[in-house]
């Protein structure tokens, strides 16, 4: 009933048993070569996988995985000094690691992989683990696909609200054009009607959950229905707050904000608070402007 943001996971069938041998082969060396990088580490994780799967194409592999197909030709160029400049952006680094080994939960999947990517996965997403002992939330690829187109992606919430949706809120909220992207969603299967009540419409997956850089694109489209001239209305609440920080205090302001999460994530799982209001929220922070170097072993600032 709640979308997290994470990053996507592809769910085909896929023989994990000769891959996880060959992680434990390089896992053994990882401390023995200080040059090992998130790329290499990649690559080889590619070029295993890849070589299971002999009539895939480094293209193909790129949709399945959601990665750019120019950021995987970039990974599989062997230069070291490449590695040095260019070493893939953690939600991409996610997006593939995870449909490599077709797991889902990064806490999961942290403990079936080491050495530099496992280090960056801790140090970028570890804000993201706290629910994953009670979620199940599907990462799905084709659905992540079609939230590149935003209406598609806001029925879709809509309908994954435990009350569901109807074509009148559609249409009232999206117009004609968001009853014909409704229509495709309910013909590709990804919205289904309530079998007690045909009015009512409901997303094939209530808990799902979208790829890092995709969810920074929709959270525009959320932002857009607040409604600052509704404020009277009691429902709203907006505040933009900034000022110069040191890192002991950014690092405060996240754990209130992560603290804040769990607490919302709560209320809007107990059936007692749920209702037919679509209530959103949004919690956001990062620094303005550019991101000031860190070595790797000092943590994330945003």
């Amino acid at each position: 009933m709640i979308a997290i943001t994470n990053s996507y996971f592809h769910q085909s069938i896929f023989c994990l048993h000769n891959l996880k041998g060959l992680l434990q082969t390089k896992s053994m060396n990882l401390s023995q070569n200080e040059n090992y990088s998130v790329n290499s580490q990649l690559r080889q994780l590619t070029e295993a996988y890849m070589a299971r799967h002999s009539g895939l194409s480094l293209n193909a592999l790129a949709v399945r995985c959601g990665v750019p197909a120019t950021t995987m030709r970039r990974l599989m160029q062997k230069s070291p000094e490449g590695e040095q400049k260019s070493e893939l952006a953690p939600h991409s680094v996610l997006s593939l690691i995870s449909y490599l080994l077709k797991e889902k939960k990064i806490s999961s999947l942290l403990k079936k992989i080491d050495g530099p990517v496992a280090e960056l996965l801790n140090r970028c997403f570890d804000q993201f683990i706290f629910d994953e002992e009670s979620s199940s939330h599907t990462l799905d690829s084709d659905l992540n696909t079609i939230f590149q187109d935003k209406t598609c992606y806001l029925i879709y919430k809509l309908a994954a609200n435990q009350c569901g949706t109807t074509m009148d809120e559609v249409k009232n909220i999206f117009g004609l054009s968001g009853l014909q992207k409704l229509s495709e969603l309910i013909e590709k299967n990804w919205i289904v009607a309530d079998k007690d009540n045909n009015d009512k419409l409901h997303a094939r997956e209530k808990n799902f959950s979208v790829d890092l850089g995709l969810a920074h694109q929709l959270t525009h489209s959320l932002v857009d229905f607040y409604k600052p001239r509704d404020v009277e209305a009691g429902y709203n609440l907006f505040y933009s707050l900034s000022e110069g920080m040191n890192e002991s205090g950014i690092k405060k302001i996240k754990e209130i904000e992560k603290d804040a999460v769990k607490k919302i994530y709560e209320l809007m799982n107990d059936i007692k608070n749920h209702g037919e209001i679509a209530y959103f929220a949004v919690i956001l922070s990062d620094v303005l402007g550019l991101t000031p170097i860190k070595n790797n072993n000092e943590g994330v600032l945003q």
